[in-house]
């Protein structure tokens, strides 16, 4: 069975996007891993990253995605996620997909005007029952179907506790919390641990948080200090020990080249690559059993 990971934090600008897309390719390319990214976010940062802005606007013209499949479900039809999801991955590495692999299903800017009628029309139809419950069952049947084709799903949550966001935490069974060590985002992050594992959302029970910091500049002594306590159990939070810095090549790495274009793991990532390598395996030590 592949291990569902829900990428999320309420707060914007905290690198989930670039997050999941450092996490796809380390899967890939260092664990052989079989990745399947769905991008639950209407911004579709990690499809861009991963399948470029031109092709996202041709996946949306053909209305290839979570878009389309949200307009399925809030009219009662089959969502059939495994006609939605396409190749992805800008890495030479990967091409010839036998070495580990990341298919994604694309999110569009789109969505962001949509989703208000989706609600409307959704609870229209679905009155009885939450729907983030109903759409994360939905969504939950339809990976069912190609859960063998997989070894991971990494679920790029929006910001908020929207209706898509709860529905994707819902699948998961680790949510990898990325944030920045600004006093108001680990407050934030703090506030939506406690919401999301509340009895109301009956998470507490079938998902792990993992903070994981995020934007990290060891020149900074106060974020030096904050890290270290965070490493001691502050707050008893689970976090990954090993930061993401911020780097130009990590954020470099996340334009995509285009329709096409490959280059190596080396050219994406530049010096930034062991900050790739170690972020994947920390994290995969951290969801092993008894990690």
């Amino acid at each position: 069975m592949s291990v569902m990971i829900a990428i999320a934090n309420p707060k914007g600008g905290v690198g989930k996007s670039l997050t999941t897309m450092m996490l796809a390719d380390g899967l890939a390319l260092s664990y052989g891993a079989r990745v399947l990214v769905v991008d639950a976010d209407p911004q579709a940062g990690v499809t861009k990253a991963l399948l470029g802005i031109d092709a996202e606007q041709q996946l949306r013209q053909r209305q290839i995605g979570l878009a389309a499949m949200l307009q399925a479900f809030a009219s009662g039809r089959s969502m059939r996620l495994a006609s939605h999801r396409v190749a992805a991955g800008d890495l030479i590495e990967l091409r010839d997909r036998e070495a580990g692999f990341i298919d994604i299903l694309p999110s569009n800017h789109e969505l962001l005007k949509e989703m208000a009628d989706f609600e409307h029309e959704a609870r229209r139809k679905k009155r009885k029952d939450r729907l983030d419950v109903l759409l994360a069952n939905a969504l939950r049947s339809e990976l069912a179907k190609i859960d063998a084709g997989y070894d991971a799903v990494l679920i790029d949550c929006p910001a908020g506790p929207g209706v898509l966001g709860l529905s994707a935490m819902r699948l998961a069974e680790h949510i990898v919390a990325p944030t920045s060590l600004e006093t108001n985002a680990y407050s934030t992050l703090t506030d939506f641990l406690k919401f999301i594992l509340a009895d109301d959302l009956d998470l507490a029970s079938q998902v792990k948080v993992h903070p994981l910091i995020t934007q990290y500049q060891s020149t900074n002594t106060v974020q030096r200090e904050m890290l270290q306590h965070i490493k001691q159990g502050l707050h008893h939070l689970n976090a990954i020990a090993r930061p993401v810095p911020y780097t130009s090549a990590l954020q470099n790495a996340a334009t995509h080249p285009g329709l096409g274009v490959f280059r190596s793991a080396r050219e994406k990532y530049g010096s930034a690559l062991p900050e790739v390598i170690a972020l994947t395996k920390a994290v995969v030590e951290r969801i092993s059993p008894g990690g």
